[in-house]
């Protein structure tokens, strides 16, 4: 698996990393422990990479800022607050980690007639 020191170091130089970049050490070691567990319940290892684990670390970080990771690790998929409705798909995947590691273009390419 990657070094925990590689990850940090990627997230570091992306422009959306302040959120990271301003837990503690503990805290940001945490992330990514349980960001890359996480991916491995979802995907074979060989297919993990540190932008990979770096996006979901983001992702995760994000959302519990935002308390949504919360309410969906408790089992919400709709809540409602004043007029606003709010609901949840999903498995708690980043979606650009998705794209990156599963093969979603189904286009083929076809010899012309």
């Amino acid at each position: 698996m990657f070094e925990f020191e590689d990850i940090k170091s990627y997230i570091e130089q992306l422009d959306n990393g302040a959120l990271f970049n301003n837990l503690s050490p503990e805290d940001k070691e945490k992330a990514i422990f349980t960001s890359s567990e996480l991916l491995k319940d979802y995907f074979p290892i060989d297919k993990l990479t540190i932008r990979a684990i770096a996006l979901q670390v983001l992702y995760s970080i994000e959302g519990e800022e935002e308390e949504y990771a919360k309410l969906k690790r408790h089992g919400v998929t709709h809540y409602s607050v004043k007029g606003v409705s709010v609901q949840f798909d999903g498995s708690g995947i980043s979606p650009a980690v998705v794209n990156l590691i599963v093969d979603t273009s189904k286009a083929k390419v076809k010899g012309l007639i």
